[in-house]
């Protein structure tokens, strides 16, 4: 039997109301620069946002010493680029900088998409930086790679500059830069090392760069489901002990409870999908995640919580590692949270150096009953940070100053000429003032001599004194 219209027309708004609600609430930055670089159309991407060229966009302009010319992909019988973002790029034979204006200073999210589609964009070398930090030194981009950083913006414009290597060029395909959340990343975090765990602040003047998003036990996520358009891999790639009989996958169903009128725990921190599932250990197990990354480093390790194992409160207890190092022992979720499915996350610091390896790991506790879920994990995420207030691999003597650049050319060789004046006149003085003052001194027939005193203390001084050279008969 058919449903009487009323229903029908019923069903299709609750319908509109459930897709629309999704929309409505998605994060809208007060800045959001989506730029294409060297393409001659607007390209939209499956998410739907809309990257406009670098040629006309009115809220940023492009400076370079030389033209900076746009390359586009080869066309067929080559393979499509995998996004319509890969089909140009804006390449640069000197420095050059972006100059992107900000509305609200604070942190943005900086991400910098690089796929070299010919060999000579695959074999460039170069250095980037944004407001005179320097992100990248001597990159190069081999393979397809999107760089993403979040960054404290002090100024009303963010300069974003390219610096080719000698006899090498620079490039980039996009650009995106968009106001991230207050809550993404707070001040203060645990640092855990051999000797114990301690409290350390500050990292709200870090940057960080994002080398790893993992949805532990779940499908890929990608930007068309994540507020911030994030992408999270799977875990199976980095689980070290993978065949273990102690562990469990987990699919949810039901609603995430997000702290209500919460700052600091939003869809912004991390997506649904991603507390949806989980990896979860018997008490007399653990597991181990494994991610290689640049030794001699220090990360935040951001791991994600979301009771969706548990049939009620504290019935979990479990000790989580840091790199081989006791973070927390006996950790209870229930106790912190007090609720089912509620999303939690905990801010690790750690220090990796020449391993080149940076472990987390989770393990069961006897305080958890014997066959059952005893610990789990939904997500992860390690960020690099930077290692000095000038760069992230350290100081390195880049000049990212493009008026500096800029103006070098007559400026520099205006002061260089009146440097070149100032001392040749200097030193034509000092000549003519030695000239003369030995024709005086050959004239009076004296000149002068030094000779050793006694200073009356025993020690010897130096005496200057006139003495005549010639006799007058």
């Amino acid at each position: 039997m058919a449903s009487p219209p009323g229903a029908a027309r019923l069903a299709a708004l609750l319908l509109l109301a459930l897709l629309a609600g999704p929309a409505a609430s998605r994060f809208a930055p007060a800045d959001n620069h989506l730029i294409a670089c060297g393409a001659t159309a607007p390209a939209v991407l499956p998410d739907g946002r809309r990257f406009v060229p670098d040629s006309g966009c009115a809220s940023m302009t492009l400076r370079s010493a030389a033209p900076a010319l746009p390359s586009a992909a080869p066309a067929a019988p080559a393979p499509a680029p995998p996004s319509p973002l890969h089909a140009a790029a804006r390449v640069f034979s000197c420095h050059a900088s972006y100059d992107l204006a900000v509305r609200r200073r604070g942190r943005h999210v900086l991400r910098l998409h690089f796929y070299p589609f010919s060999p000579a964009l695959a074999s460039a070398r170069f250095h980037v930086g944004a407001g005179g930090f320097l992100l990248l030194h001597n990159f190069t981009a081999s393979s397809p790679v999107v760089k993403d950083f979040l960054l404290p913006v002090d100024a009303d414009v963010l300069v974003l500059t390219f610096v080719p290597e000698a006899g090498s060029a620079a490039f980039v395909n996009a650009i995106e830069l968009f106001s991230a959340p207050e809550e993404l990343v707070g001040d203060i975090a645990t640092l855990v090392a051999a000797d114990g765990v301690n409290r350390t602040d500050g990292l709200s003047s870090q940057v960080f760069e994002t080398l790893y998003r993992v949805n532990v036990a779940g499908r890929k996520v990608t930007p068309f489901n994540d507020t911030l358009w994030r992408t999270w891999v799977n875990d199976e790639g980095f689980l070290i002990n993978k065949e273990s009989s102690s562990s469990k996958a987990w699919s949810f169903g039901g609603r995430i409870a997000y702290p209500k009128d919460s700052r600091l725990m939003t869809r912004e921190v991390a997506p649904d999908n991603v507390y949806n599932s989980a990896r979860s250990v018997r008490s007399d197990g653990n597991l181990t995640w494994g991610f290689p990354v640049p030794a001699r480093n220090r990360y935040l390790v951001r791991m994600h919580f979301c009771d969706i194992v548990s049939k009620a409160l504290y019935q979990l207890y479990f000790s989580i590692y840091v790199n081989g190092h006791l973070a927390v022992k006996d950790f209870d979720i229930s106790s912190t949270t007090g609720y089912l499915a509620y999303p939690y996350y905990i801010d690790y610091v750690v220090d990796v150096e020449d391993e080149g390896m940076l472990k987390l790991a989770i393990g069961g506790s006897k305080m958890s009953r014997p066959g059952e879920a005893s610990g789990f994990l939904n997500g992860l995420e390690i960020m690099r940070m930077n290692k000095t207030g000038g760069g992230m691999d350290g100081d390195f003597p880049v000049v990212l100053d493009m008026g500096y650049l800029v103006s070098k050319g007559f400026g520099e060789f205006a002061r260089s000429l009146l440097c070149g004046l100032v001392f040749a006149g200097l030193f034509l003085v000092l000549v003519m003032l030695v000239l003369r003052l030995r024709t005086e001194l050959k004239n009076n027939g004296t000149l002068w001599f030094s000779q050793s005193v006694d200073s009356g203390e025993g020690k010897l001084a130096r005496a200057y004194q006139l003495v005549p050279t010639k006799t007058d008969y």
